[in-house]
């Protein structure tokens, strides 16, 4: 769900900036990307941090003593 979300909101906020600076597919464009970028970014850190949290105490995870 998250990673539709936040696409679909920018790509509408990009369509309606683009209706009303008059130019076609621009904004609407750069805006779903951004927001296809942020989703993607926002699911590598949520899965980076629970690993991290899983990974401690591990034998794997624990530093050179």
């Amino acid at each position: 769900m998250a990673m539709v979300v936040a696409p679909v909101t920018f790509g509408v906020l990009g369509w309606l900036l683009d209706t009303q600076v008059g130019t076609t597919p621009l904004f609407l464009l750069l805006f779903a990307l951004f927001g296809v970028a942020a989703s993607f970014a926002s699911a590598y850190y949520r899965y980076s941090a629970r690993i991290t949290r899983e990974s401690e105490g591990k034998p794997w995870a624990r530093g050179a003593a």
